[in-house]
């Protein structure tokens, strides 16, 4: 997390809708913003396919 981002990026309004989707609307975001399917249990990233990508998006037409 880019703690300085709030005053060196406007607003991403892509990571905003994200955040309201899941329930974190206390707040903007700003900055750049790295989605990631979790991790494993190494702890390790994994990744969101195109279609997982392509689907969470889709979802943010909705709000």
């Amino acid at each position: 997390m880019d703690d300085e981002g709030l005053y060196n990026h406007p607003v991403n309004k892509v990571a905003t809708l994200l955040a309201v989707r899941f329930g974190f609307t206390f707040q903007d975001y700003h900055g750049p913003v790295l989605v990631t399917g979790g991790a494993d249990a190494e702890g390790e990233t994994l990744a969101l396919s195109k279609d997982k990508i392509l689907a969470l998006l889709t979802s943010l037409e909705e709000l």
